[in-house]
């Protein structure tokens, strides 16, 4: 008996294990197994796959034949020939052909060199013209691309000589107040 509940003390575990059954509990009577359930027919198995072997236990299941093997297709390769139209009457064909050569220099390291190291404000401005030179290179406008580099490279100039000019004029202003 439990000293806490007063229930008797649940049957003793064996070295081997738990106890095979319980025994009955008073005021309840014994638990039957439910019985099956009237009404379904019973369960058809699936038909066996090709390349697998029978489920065991399954008897073989009657069905659809097996399928048979079709031989592969070849076909012979298509031949289109080439399409041309011809021109509608009243419009001029217009062939454009852009001149060949190497494109024109963006001149973008020499923006950030003047943008990082002397005057930021007039190299961040040849920054952008750089960079829209080289979107502009990319787009295939030449012409605009070579005037937006040449800016670029105007304006990184301003900004080194601008720099140079405030580091000497800051260096000699420096030696003339110690």
């Amino acid at each position: 008996m439990s000293e806490k509940t007063g229930a008797p003390a649940p049957p003793p575990y064996s070295a081997e294990g738990a106890p095979q059954g319980y025994p009955p509990q008073q005021g309840y009577p014994p638990q039957q197994g439910y019985p099956p359930e009237q009404g379904y027919p019973p369960q058809q198995g699936y038909p066996p796959q090709q390349g697998y072997p029978p489920q065991q236990g399954y008897p073989p299941q009657q069905g659809y034949p097996p399928a048979q093997q079709y031989p592969p297709q070849q076909y012979p390769p298509q031949q289109y020939p080439p399409q041309q139209y011809p021109p509608a009457a009243g419009q001029n064909v217009v062939v454009v052909t852009q001149a060949s050569g190497p494109p024109p220099q963006s001149n973008q390291i020499l923006a950030w060199i003047a943008c990082l190291c002397f005057c930021c404000p007039i190299g961040l401005a040849a920054v952008i013209k750089a960079n829209r030179a080289e979107s502009l290179i990319r787009e295939g406008r030449m012409d605009e691309a070579r005037r937006e580099g040449e800016e670029a490279k105007k304006l990184a100039i301003i900004s080194v000589i601008i720099g140079v000019v405030l580091a000497i004029g800051g260096g000699i202003y420096g030696g003339i107040i110690r």
